[in-house]
């Protein structure tokens, strides 16, 4: 036994405890995997989304003269930034998404965001393109109004009626698509990821879109220039009308040949017009999705800055903005055209409302402005065509001289009506702004005063006036008196010399009765005094101002 060690034994460890703890290490390795992968794809989503919103966060370099509530202003969006970014990435994480699948829905959501664009300006295009066609087919619905026009103005004036003419076929087609449009709201409300309505976004990011937004000059001019699709329209239309027209007048042709000819140019200028008109339409509105695209005012962050239609305390605690997410994720043009069925179903029952409001909405500043500016200027250019292609016989050369001054009008009405689109409502909005701030009150005051001045200046001119009229009359008034007063002691002493004179002319001659006589001119002056004393007082007759 000397030679048998003392040590402790060790254990027998059987084969089925092997497999345990195996089994219990690789299930420790697989959750510390998950975490990790986790924490790694949160981190990777936080990167990118910093990076994504970065363009909507306030620079922290600051003029000199900054104060600190403008410093301090800074610090909290950013800081607001920041926690849309922490919260969203933690929640992406939470459920699964990794750096790739939201790079895939982001392009998704453009990809789908650019579908939806093509189909609602498709469908927006068409009743201007209907308005084109039915004035082809039915040209007294514009003649028939504009024929009363100029009766009402007087005027039977070639370059009138077709000024009547313009303003009236302009009019018919912009209030139809404004009306239309006001219809189609509904179906198109909240319809892209990438843009979403201001109620839906938080605050942080409604300042920072605002910040984004160009001057009122500067989207009056895009405006404008994305209307020029419609130009690029009219080049098509007018330079196949112009073939078409020199086709129609060749010499020698057969007059059911030329009769034929014309109505082809005639159907195929409307038929331009209005498919063109749709693609116009179509065209303008990539252009403004691109251009909003670059300025950032298009952008998945907007899908990331949605807030839960009810308010939630804490942004972890959001989820609606989530359910877009998922959406972007997994919508399909197929389901998408099936939803948008539905828009177009729901569109549909509230028709009457919606055509209603497109209706009330005719009054507006930017309607007034966009429709009425579109409207005058084709007038104008109706009026212009008119005048200039009188006196040219050459059929060719008359549809080359009008088509011309057409393209170049259009131009201009179109970016007029594009301008006014733009800015329209927001120069109207600034201005009533300006008057409800009171702005108005200076020179309101300054009118006042000025008024104020020129009533007190009348006065006191009347007041010197009058004043000096009553000087004149009581001068005028002693003076007379003054006279009459000379007069009657002139009077008296006249006759106190007269009876003395007949008094020693009596006790010289001794014959004359001299009471007589003195009674005799006493009665005649007594008269006299009589007389003036009936007369009116000169003041009765003056009306004192």
């Amino acid at each position: 036994m000397d030679g048998v060690s003392r040590g402790t034994p060790t254990p027998v460890v059987s084969h089925t405890q092997v497999e345990n703890d195996t089994r219990t290490e690789g299930r420790r390795a697989t959750e510390i995997t998950a975490a990790q992968r986790r924490e790694h794809n949160q981190r990777e989503i936080h990167e990118h989304l910093d990076t994504m919103f970065q363009k909507y966060r306030k620079p922290t370099t600051l003029p000199p003269d900054a104060s600190a509530e403008d410093h301090a202003k800074v610090a909290e969006h950013n800081r607001k930034i920041d926690a849309l970014v922490s919260s969203r990435a933690e929640l992406l994480a939470s459920e699964g998404e990794d750096l790739d699948s939201v790079r895939r829905t982001w392009d998704n959501a453009h990809s789908l965001d650019k579908k939806s664009t093509s189909g609602s300006s498709f469908v927006a295009g068409l009743p201007f393109a209907l308005v084109a066609g039915a004035q082809h087919l039915y040209p007294s619905m514009v003649e028939v109004p504009a024929k009363m026009l100029t009766t009402l103005a007087g005027t039977t004036s070639p370059v009138a009626e077709a000024a009547a003419q313009g303003l009236v076929g302009a009019l018919e087609a912009v209030v139809t698509d404004q009306i239309s449009t006001a219809a189609q709201n509904e179906m198109n409300k909240d319809l892209l990821f990438l843009k979403a309505p201001e109620d839906k976004l938080h605050d942080v990011m409604v300042d920072a879109l605002k910040d984004k937004e160009p001057t009122l000059l500067r989207q009056a001019g895009d405006g404008a220039a994305e209307m020029q699709t419609f130009t690029a329209r009219n080049v098509l239309r007018n330079g196949l009308d112009t073939h078409l027209s020199s086709k129609a007048n060749q010499p020698g042709l057969r007059p059911e040949a030329q009769a034929t000819a014309t109505t082809n140019a005639a159907n195929s200028r409307t038929a331009i017009t209005s498919a063109g008109g749709v693609l116009a339409t179509m065209a303008t509105s990539h252009l403004a999705r691109m251009r909003e695209e670059k300025s950032g005012l298009r952008d998945a962050a907007q899908i990331f800055a949605r807030k839960d239609a009810e308010p939630k305390e804490n942004l972890a605690d959001e989820r609606d903005w989530y359910e877009t997410y998922k959406a972007a994720k997994d919508t399909s043009f197929r389901t998408m055209a099936g939803h948008a069925a539905s828009r177009v179903g729901n569109a549909t029952i509230g028709t009457l409302s919606s055509t209603l409001e497109g209706v009330r909405s005719l009054g507006t500043a930017r309607s007034v402005l966009a429709n009425g500016g579109f409207a005058a200027t084709f007038s104008g250019v109706s009026a212009i065509q008119q005048a200039a292609t009188a006196s040219i016989s050459n059929p060719l050369v008359k549809a080359g001289v009008s088509n011309a001054i057409n393209l170049v009008g259009s131009a201009a009405a179109f970016g007029v009506y594009g301008a006014m689109n733009a800015v329209g409502q927001k120069v109207a909005d600034k201005a009533s702004e300006w008057y409800d701030k009171d702005n108005h009150a200076a020179p309101k005051a300054a009118a006042r005063q000025a008024m104020e001045s020129t009533r007190n200046g009348a006065n006191h001119a009347i007041e010197a006036t009058r004043n000096g009229v009553n000087h004149a009359i009581e001068a005028t008034r002693n003076g007379a008196n003054q006279a009459m007063e000379s007069a009657r002691n002139g009077i008296d002493s006249a006759l106190a010399t007269g009876r003395q004179t007949l008094n020693t002319a009596s006790s010289m001659v001794g014959g004359i009765d001299t009471d007589a006589i003195t009674r005799q001119l006493m009665g005649q002056v007594n008269e006299l005094r009589q007389r003036q004393r009936q007369q009116p007082n000169e003041e009765d007759g003056i009306e004192m101002v």
